[in-house]
């Protein structure tokens, strides 16, 4: 298939770039390995807030709206996210993971287990946190209790009764 753009991730910012590009009138496909927006936000710890206040948390075109809190909670930032997403008529494919991105000539072509696509630009929007990253720890392989990941944790009520270590 052939494009102008293509945007590889439909969170926030694949979502910001697809919102603007379609205001400027430019062709692009939204490109998310996962089955739906956001992922990590959805994802993210029940508690979470934005650490920045929602007048600087917005995207573009949109602001939140103001019935919402100064610091928006997590879920109140999947909610406007998928709005976001609505009103601007953006649709990414979803379930497809891309596997290379190389150039062709004038042309970028972005290998995915899709089939290929070709574009002029691409914008790679899959955040910093979109793939866990477990560092090696001498001796972990004999420790005896769990051992959770950060983008595991959802809530903390598991661990009320529990004796624990946060690294």
């Amino acid at each position: 298939m052939d494009t102008n753009v293509v945007i590889v991730g439909a969170g926030p910012a694949g979502l910001a770039v697809g919102a603007c590009l379609k205001r400027a009138g430019v062709d692009f496909i939204i490109l998310e390995k996962a089955s739906e927006l956001a992922p990590a936000w959805r994802r993210h710890y029940r508690r979470l807030h934005l650490h920045t206040v929602k007048s600087f948390s917005s995207l573009p075109f949109l602001p939140f709206p103001k019935s919402h809190p100064r610091y928006v909670p997590r879920e109140k930032v999947v909610a406007y996210l998928d709005a976001y997403a609505a009103r601007f008529s953006l649709e990414p494919r979803f379930g497809v993971t891309v596997k290379s991105i190389r150039r062709a000539g004038e042309k970028i072509v972005v290998e995915t287990d899709a089939g290929p696509f070709n574009a002029r630009k691409i914008v790679i929007a899959t955040g910093n946190n979109a793939e866990p990253i477990t560092p090696a720890f001498a001796g972990i392989e004999t420790f005896k209790g769990e051992v959770l990941h950060s983008a595991a944790y959802t809530e903390a009520t598991p661990y009320t009764t529990s004796r624990f270590l946060a690294v």
